[in-house]
């Protein structure tokens, strides 16, 4: 079972989902898939646990999916006790395993390739709806219904990483260019009277310039 793979049988069922990836293959892969308008392509490791935690508690009545992975995960551990405590009934969390950091010149392997289960980190953490996944079968049972059903689950899924989407250097040169302006969520308010992310989340001032670099500024979602 590879990662492509997985993310293939998700994407089709995304609807009214909040989508948060986290930057590893995943991400290229997702957007290689997807042009769902709920999507938050994160480009920074270790955040999108913890951001897909802020929106399923700021917009409870929206279903959130996070794509992460475990070279990810593994820099925001100190995350699972607040996912376990908070519970959010309306997040599903997949963590695409396959054991190794993947650069474009380097390989290294990651903790879960040694003695690290996150399976057993979660559960350790208090999250009782943590389960891993090896093979397409499972992820078709399991998976698929984490995005359907009511509830926490957090799903390791175990395999492989490399994919065509993560090979082709020329879909993921499109990829990094249409990711440049992630922070800018425009996407969210296309369709009127249909805001992805609820009344006020996404609503955006013009960009302004601030210290040589450009800022979105995103007004506070309002009851």
């Amino acid at each position: 079972m590879t990662r492509y793979e997985c993310l293939q049988l998700i994407a089709p069922l995304m609807t009214d989902h909040l989508v948060v990836t986290s930057q590893s293959g995943q991400r290229i892969e997702w957007n290689h898939l997807s042009d769902h308008e709920g999507n938050l392509l994160l480009g920074m490791m270790g955040c999108a646990l913890g951001v897909g935690i802020g929106l399923a508690l700021a917009l409870p009545h929206r279903r959130v999916v996070v794509l992460e992975s475990d070279g990810s995960i593994l820099l925001s551990l100190f995350n699972m006790p607040p996912l376990a405590q908070l519970n959010p009934a309306n997040l599903a969390v997949f963590v695409l395993d396959n054991g190794v950091y993947s650069g474009s010149r380097i390989s290294e392997p990651t903790a879960t390739a040694g003695r690290t289960d996150l399976e057993k980190v979660a559960t350790g953490a208090g999250i009782r709806q943590a389960m891993t996944i090896r093979n397409a079968r499972a992820f078709k049972k399991e998976g698929i219904a984490a995005l359907k059903k009511k509830g926490l689950a957090l799903h390791r899924l175990q395999g492989r990483g490399e994919s065509r989407a993560s090979t082709n250097s020329a879909s993921h040169d499109r990829s990094l260019r249409k990711q440049i302006q992630i922070c800018q969520i425009p996407r969210a308010n296309r369709r009127k009277g249909h805001p992805v992310f609820g009344p006020g989340l996404a609503t955006q001032k013009p960009s302004a310039v601030e210290g040589g670099r450009h800022v979105a500024h995103v007004q506070g979602s309002q009851s």
